[in-house]
């Protein structure tokens, strides 16, 4: 199996190293999955249509139509931006009461069986 690394966005420590942590593996692509997802258009410099773009979609009315548009700006961004995995199936529930997301992604790092689920809640920063 490959081994893949990103640094830990949280930056803490390591004890043993005196570095910032690593994630490796199915953490790291875990982490790197979930940020794409979170990236809006024009956050990063040079490249206006990095990102899922999916918080843009949560000043929108939480219903199933919504949830289908980012379920497919998941997929999309997935697909064109990790390498490192191939992509399952992506579910996105609406939770109309907080006027969010529930999602759910499902995924296979490559060189590997074994699949990954990813779930998290988008919501909107109040």
């Amino acid at each position: 199996m490959s081994r893949f690394s990103d640094i830990d966005l949280n930056f803490e420590k390591n004890p043993f190293t005196n570095d910032v942590n690593v994630l490796t593996n199915t953490d790291g692509i875990k982490r790197s999955v979930r940020n794409l997802v979170l990236y809006n258009f024009f956050e990063k410099p040079f490249k206006p249509r990095f990102g899922g773009n999916t918080k843009a979609k949560l000043f929108e009315n939480a219903n199933a139509l919504t949830a289908i548009d980012v379920q497919e700006q998941i997929e999309n961004v997935i697909n064109e931006s990790e390498p490192r995995v191939s992509l399952n199936d992506v579910i996105v529930i609406p939770n109309i009461d907080q006027n969010g997301f529930n999602v759910s992604i499902n995924f296979t790092p490559i060189n590997t069986v074994q699949p990954v689920i990813l779930q998290f809640a988008l919501e909107r920063a109040r």
